[in-house]
């Protein structure tokens, strides 16, 4: 179920993983009235998302949606949000339906409920999901025992969306309230593609690929099931 693309350069990844996930979405265009493509934050899907911008898909037609995002507002620089609008919502893909996870509640677990019923409304199954890793083995904002992590991660939970509070640590930063995709939410893809870059995150990817507690890097969860396929697209 786990494939491995690695590339000599950046610059080859983005422009192949650009064209992957045209096809992906372009195929699921075909077969549907309309499809989705939930998206993570971080500097460095940046590029993807720019070049994504201005392929020539029916952009009305794809739903844009987040994977995970801080509690915080969009103006605010931590948003992933802010970060979508600005480097994949434009050009041709100015079009395209957004959602977003922050809702006006004052907390994550206030506002879980509204969010979730927005993210119930998406088409499904979603075409593609576009992830990230971090050093300490997370992803989505599956945080390594955080709080709401046993929840979100539980294969009963039919919930889509989860709160986490993550213990603070040098890759969480001071935003450690969140809401996540759940992995009932994350298995409701067709396909499953992590985005890594550099020496460092592809030894924690084969480190999360070894034996060891899910607990202990998330990501593992992913990498263990059976029901979508996984892909890692990485390059110094």
């Amino acid at each position: 179920m786990i494939k491995e693309f690695l590339f000599e350069n950046r610059q080859q990844l983005f422009a192949q993983l650009s064209k992957d996930c045209r096809n992906h979405l372009q195929h699921s265009l075909i077969a549907n009235d309309s499809t989705s493509l939930l998206v993570s934050g971080g500097s460095t899907p940046a590029p993807l998302y720019k070049a994504l911008s201005k392929t020539d898909l029916d952009w009305q037609r794809i739903h844009v949606a987040l994977v995970d995002e801080r509690w915080v507002d969009q103006e605010h620089d931590a948003s992933n949000e802010a970060l979508i609008r600005h480097s994949l919502l434009i050009n041709n893909a100015l079009k395209a339906p957004f959602t977003g996870m922050k809702t006006s509640a004052p907390s994550a677990k206030e506002g879980q409920a509204e969010t979730e019923i927005a993210y119930q409304k998406l088409p499904k199954p979603f075409s593609v999901i576009l992830l990230g890793m971090g050093s300490d083995g997370h992803t989505a904002s599956l945080f390594p025992h955080a709080e709401g992590l046993e929840t979100a991660l539980d294969e009963k939970n039919t919930q889509l969306t989860a709160a986490i509070t993550a213990k603070q640590s040098e890759v969480t930063g001071v935003n450690t309230e969140r809401l996540t995709l759940t992995l009932t939410g994350l298995l409701q893809s067709d396909r499953l593609i992590l985005l890594i870059t550099g020496d460092e995150k592809l030894s924690v990817f084969r480190q999360a690929m070894s034996d060891g507690p899910v607990e202990d890097m998330p990501i593992r969860a992913l990498l263990r099931q059976n029901t979508v396929p996984f892909e890692i697209y990485w390059a110094p």
